[in-house]
């Protein structure tokens, strides 16, 4: 059996260590291959470069520039003509919302070859109405099974007509967490005299993402320094549009934007992690938190909620948009007595693991091995 992959930017490097798991479970008599149109894309450019990522599973690349200078011609093209190459038996895709898959999609299904989407979109993803949802239903029911972010991107599918029985899994959130946990692990050694440098006395509660405004930063702000006593503080990683807003702000510990690779240092000095954002169709960041055993308070537009967060269980739950119940998030987590805070990291560890590079890989080869013996 032949598996062909179509991935956009070869910098991504969550995707890079799952095509890497995918490429060491393929048994005796399987093969895969991933399509990277583009090596980055414009917005990605000062976050470090794809060479530095780890690539073990072969792929063949489009182009070496950005993602933005590839037409939809030279994409359709680059793709039919590796998929005469390969003779793949599945062609995953990931998206559909590329105009350059559009024919690719009509071609497989001519030739008989399997199609496979993946989802990261969920129900609450902006606007789900009129022509352009009724256009998504048409070609999600044009593929033979689907790989979803969480239980928000399945519930979104199965809403257009996909069926519950083509789904692949439902964990394909993933991260490097291999990495994430040893670089966590080597950094915890430090964590008092790295407080100490930083002039973060007590407890920590650490935010990273980009500083933007859907990110929801100058509520949390303002919402922390209401309800913090006892030395709490608030740890920012990140940057961008509003970096100035929170450069300025003398109770802030600003650690400025850090590589991916970076981040478990500064969690290690967390004793949760806080995400405020008003939209975010997954929080790949709660992932990361809890691979390293941290608490979460999440915001409850954040896509990853259903799978991650079991409010008292794990970390608390808010609505972004209300004052009171971030405040309230914030003040019980603090409230709390040290081995409560531990038995909630506990608890994240056990949550995340279904989220594994391994555990999905062995999913999806699952799948792919079943859909190949299901008829259309």
């Amino acid at each position: 059996m032949r598996v062909l992959i179509v991935h956009n930017i070869l910098w991504s490097h969550y995707k890079a260590a799952l095509f890497s798991a995918l490429a060491a479970e393929a048994a005796d008599g399987e093969e895969l291959l991933v399509l990277q149109l583009a090596e980055s894309e414009k917005k990605y450019s000062e976050l470090g470069k794809a060479g530095q990522i780890d690539h073990r599973y072969p792929y063949k690349l489009l182009t070496a520039g950005s993602l933005d200078s590839v037409t939809i011609p030279q994409k359709i093209r680059f793709i039919l003509s590796e998929i005469r190459r390969f003779k793949p038996d599945i062609v995953n895709l990931t998206g559909y919302y590329d105009p350059a898959y559009w024919p690719v999609i009509v071609w497989c299904r001519l030739s008989g070859i399997r199609l496979v989407l993946s989802n990261e979109s969920g129900e609450n993803d902006g606007s789900r109405k009129g022509i352009k949802e009724r256009f998504k239903k048409a070609l999600v029911r044009a593929f033979d099974g689907y790989i979803c972010f969480g239980t928000s991107s399945a519930r979104y599918l199965l809403r257009l007509g996909a069926r519950e029985d083509r789904i692949l899994s439902r964990h394909a959130a993933v991260i490097n967490e291999a990495v994430i946990r040893n670089v966590y692990q080597h950094a915890l050694p430090d964590r008092a005299t790295q407080k100490a440098r930083l002039g973060l006395p007590g407890g920590v509660i650490a935010f990273v993402g980009r500083l933007a405004p859907e990110k929801n930063l100058p509520k949390l702000i303002t919402a922390f320094r209401r309800v913090a006593t006892g030395g709490w503080k608030l740890l920012v990683i990140g940057d961008g549009p509003l970096r100035n807003e929170v450069e300025s702000q003398s109770d802030i510990c600003w650690l400025g934007g850090r590589p991916w690779n970076e981040v478990p240092e500064a969690l290690a000095l967390a004793d949760a992690l806080v995400l405020p954002s008003s939209f975010e169709p997954w929080g790949l960041v709660v992932n990361e938190a809890m691979t390293c055993g941290l608490p979460v308070l999440v915001s409850q537009r954040c896509g990853c909620t259903d799978d991650l967060v079991r409010p008292g269980e794990n970390g608390y739950l808010f609505d972004p948009e209300d004052d009171a119940s971030l405040k309230t998030a914030l003040k019980t987590f603090m409230a709390l007595p040290d081995v409560a805070r531990a038995d909630m990291g506990a608890r994240s560890l056990q949550l995340i693991s279904p989220f594994s590079t391994e555990k999905v890989a062995a999913e999806l080869w699952q799948g792919f091995r079943l859909l190949t013996k299901r008829a259309r």
